[in-house]
């Protein structure tokens, strides 16, 4: 079964293009409270009746992103899925494309005609990651000592230069940071890291 999952905002015509446009066979709609209060609902609830809907609140990034993201974990196991990210405030559709590269699925803009973006279908968020950066994003869960949170991962089998390049990147791309103290390091997540946290936090192999 092919599943659409798709954003909206008050406006039913900023969905019906990717509904005519995109085939599928089940509809899932991710809006905020006010949009189902909405006329414009009204009118795709009466040309779609067996529609599915997702509550969330189109200002919160990570609840939007948490939500689509296991809309589509549950509709992959039914068959095919791709999102279009049309309708709904800026940072709905920035969930729903974030949501689209991690779990490496089709992402569509519709306005009026099908724009396909640029993610590459079935290669995840997480394998963008080195192993080492892998485990440490799995263990460090608040602000920790650099030098236990190093030797933790070197009892899994990662060598300590591997670690601390790791540890050198995650700081480049804004998952972590880092500071003296005492004069000991420290490692702490950052926002970015926290919204990540549950996809890049699977167990290896579940990826």
């Amino acid at each position: 079964m092919r599943t659409l999952i798709a954003t909206m905002g008050f406006d039913e015509r900023r969905v019906l293009p990717s509904l005519r446009l995109l085939p599928y066979d089940h509809l899932v709609l991710v809006a905020g409270r006010d949009t189902f209060r909405s006329s414009g609902f009204r009118q795709l609830r009466t040309l779609e009746p067996d529609l599915e809907t997702i509550r969330v609140n189109p200002f919160d990034l990570a609840g939007c992103l948490d939500a689509i993201r296991q809309s589509i974990r549950a509709a992959a196991s039914r068959g095919p899925v791709r999102i279009s990210a049309t309708g709904g405030t800026k940072i709905l559709t920035m969930a729903g494309i974030f949501a689209a590269f991690e779990e490496g699925i089709e992402a569509w803009y519709c306005d009026p005609e099908p724009i396909r973006l640029p993610i590459l279908r079935g290669v995840r968020l997480i394998e963008g990651f080195a192993p080492a950066e892998q485990m440490l994003i799995r263990l460090l869960r608040r602000r920790n000592r650099l030098d236990r949170l190093v030797s933790a991962v070197m009892a899994r089998g990662i060598p300590r230069r591997s670690v601390l390049g790791a540890v050198r990147s995650l700081e480049k791309k804004g998952l972590i940071t880092a500071e003296l103290e005492a004069g000991r390091a420290f490692v702490s997540p950052t926002p970015r890291f926290e919204l990540l946290r549950a996809h890049l936090q699977e167990p290896p192999g579940k990826a």
